[in-house]
């Protein structure tokens, strides 16, 4: 969803008259923490694929370590609002993932709206949806089907906007000076 969320961005960014070039110059503190965040949560993804591991205190602790790096990040671009409802949206997720021991509570419904199987448990960290849940109104549950197939969090969605926002204007910098 982030890699639509970037394109967006810059097709919006473009047709506002911003250039690519522009986010060259942009401020950000600490970018290597979200690289290291997500490239936790892609191993994290991976090891669950290959069954070597399952969602338990290895995994919980891999996401926490993951979310530091977030935050840490987002903490350290706190003056730029845009990140800050990146941020707000990574906590949405997070209180989702921690308040179900450390897995994303992803709505039955939605899955098969899009074709998904919900075997969820061996595609990552996700846990479908049952009258235990947590907070279920923030885990996965809105199903999207066009330019692929997700099954997306109220937290994604406010992530995504807060990334086309802050691209859009990082592009449009210098038009906007």
């Amino acid at each position: 969803m982030f890699v639509l969320a970037i394109i967006f961005g810059v097709i919006i960014g473009y047709i506002l008259k911003g250039r690519l070039s522009n986010l060259e110059s942009m401020e950000l503190k600490g970018i290597y923490l979200i690289g290291f965040g997500f490239a936790i949560e892609f191993v994290i993804i991976l090891l669950i694929r290959k069954n070597i591991f399952t969602a338990g205190i290895n995994t919980l602790f891999l996401d926490i370590l993951m979310y530091l790096l977030i935050f840490t990040f987002i903490f350290l671009n706190r003056k730029n609002r845009y990140i800050v409802i990146m941020g707000i949206g990574f906590m949405l997720n997070a209180l989702a993932i921690f308040s179900n021991g450390g897995t994303m509570p992803v709505s039955t419904s939605a899955l098969k709206a899009i074709g998904f199987s919900t075997n969820v448990h061996t595609e990552g960290l996700y846990t479908l949806i049952n009258a235990n849940t947590n907070l279920s109104f923030l885990g996965d549950t809105i199903p999207i089907d066009f330019i692929g197939r997700f099954v997306v969090s109220l937290g994604d969605i406010i992530s995504a906007i807060g990334l086309i926002l802050f691209i859009v204007t990082s592009m449009r910098k210098s038009v906007l000076k």
